[in-house]
């Protein structure tokens, strides 16, 4: 038998929402990643050739699936791409040997990014287009929602390099 407050934050953990990045924002130029660090810098992400795609990862997340992730990243390889991860710094070196030295991965922690993104959710993908504007963002475990979340970017690049 349960009990009525087991019961009560069963109801909690229910009504709880994932909050969504919000389409047509400007990823911010600077982010705190870690509790007492230096603001890093994501200004860069405001001047690129095609866009970015920015993954919120989590190494304790049982729904974080990198090799998800460098497949479409193998499969996209025309745009910038940025992983905010959380975990030990001997798993971000680890994903750093696996991945191409051109994506940047960062150490940080979920609960710092979700005060100043408002996303409170791994695995996470925001969508920027060359000016760092959300032109999608979305939860994804499978292949086609990451797809579905990437789909205006993937559309403008394809329209642009029709060779590609």
């Amino acid at each position: 038998m349960h009990s009525v407050q087991e019961e009560k934050d069963h109801r909690r953990f229910l009504k709880q929402t994932i909050e969504h990045y919000k389409l047509g924002k400007y990823f911010p130029e600077e982010l705190i990643l870690l509790a007492k660090s230096d603001p890093v810098s994501f200004e860069w992400m405001r001047h690129t050739e095609h866009g970015t795609i920015v993954f919120l990862m989590s190494a304790t997340c049982s729904a974080c699936n990198m090799d998800l992730v460098i497949s479409f990243m193998s499969s996209h390889p025309g745009f910038n791409y940025c992983i905010l991860f959380e975990g030990n710094q001997e798993s971000v070196e680890d994903l750093r040997k696996e991945l191409d030295p051109e994506v940047r991965i960062h150490r940080c922690e979920t609960a710092k990014l979700q005060t100043q993104l408002q996303v409170n959710a791994v695995p996470y993908a925001i969508v920027l287009n060359k000016v760092g504007q959300a032109v999608g963002a979305d939860i994804f475990d499978k292949m086609a929602n990451l797809n579905r979340a990437a789909a205006p970017l993937i559309r403008v690049y394809n329209n642009l390099n029709p060779d590609k």
